[in-house]
């Protein structure tokens, strides 16, 4: 588990579905960025099990620290198909709309972040953002990432494709596990 001083990111687990099948299947979760995609709650137990497999992903739920009440989703993937060249990591995100504008996504991210840089063998932790998508470059660009570019026609969003930013922060930009803390007030765990 992964702790911050505001929120804890949890990996999913089994008991997990039914929120993951309830926040999955509504598009107000998802907002405008990104396409619903209906699920049942034994897709998502077959998806759990599965995970729990696969090194190349990992999937939280983001809890509050007070009360353990679900703030959103995060996690990671290899995008590339040669590990053994391309050292990187792409992360992802999802606030409940609920819990948006308060700082939850920097501080999920940031901690998500501070932990691929400090515990795996990689050079880059990546995102893409679909372009227009201002909440989310914030989130990328306070916790230290930086916009490289624009792919564009990439992603098939609600009938269209559209173009999606590039976002990295690179281990050189990291540092160090006590480096990255020192920027983030939300990344010491109160004793």
């Amino acid at each position: 588990m992964l702790i911050g001083k505001d929120i804890r990111l949890a990996q999913y687990e089994p008991s997990d579905a039914a929120l993951l099948v309830e926040w999955l299947n509504d598009p107000q979760y998802w907002g405008p960025f990104y396409n619903v995609w209906t699920s049942t709650r034994s897709d998502w137990e077959a998806q759990l099990a599965k995970a729990a497999d696969d090194q190349k992903s990992l999937s939280f739920v983001m809890r509050a620290r007070e009360d353990d009440r679900p703030l959103g989703t995060i996690g990671y993937f290899t995008p590339f198909t040669l590990n053994n060249l391309h050292r990187a990591i792409e992360i992802w995100f999802q606030v409940h709309p609920r819990e948006r504008q308060r700082g939850t996504g920097r501080q999920a991210a940031a901690i998500l972040v501070n932990h691929l840089f400090s515990a795996l063998p990689i050079e880059r932790v990546q995102a893409t953002v679909v372009d227009g998508n201002l909440g989310s470059c914030r989130v990328l660009e306070t916790i230290g990432m930086q916009r490289e570019g624009m792919l564009r026609d990439l992603f098939f969003l609600r009938g269209r494709y559209v173009d999606l930013l590039m976002y990295s922060i690179v281990h050189r930009d990291w540092k160090s596990e006590n480096e990255y803390e020192k920027r983030f007030d939300f990344l010491a765990v109160p004793q």
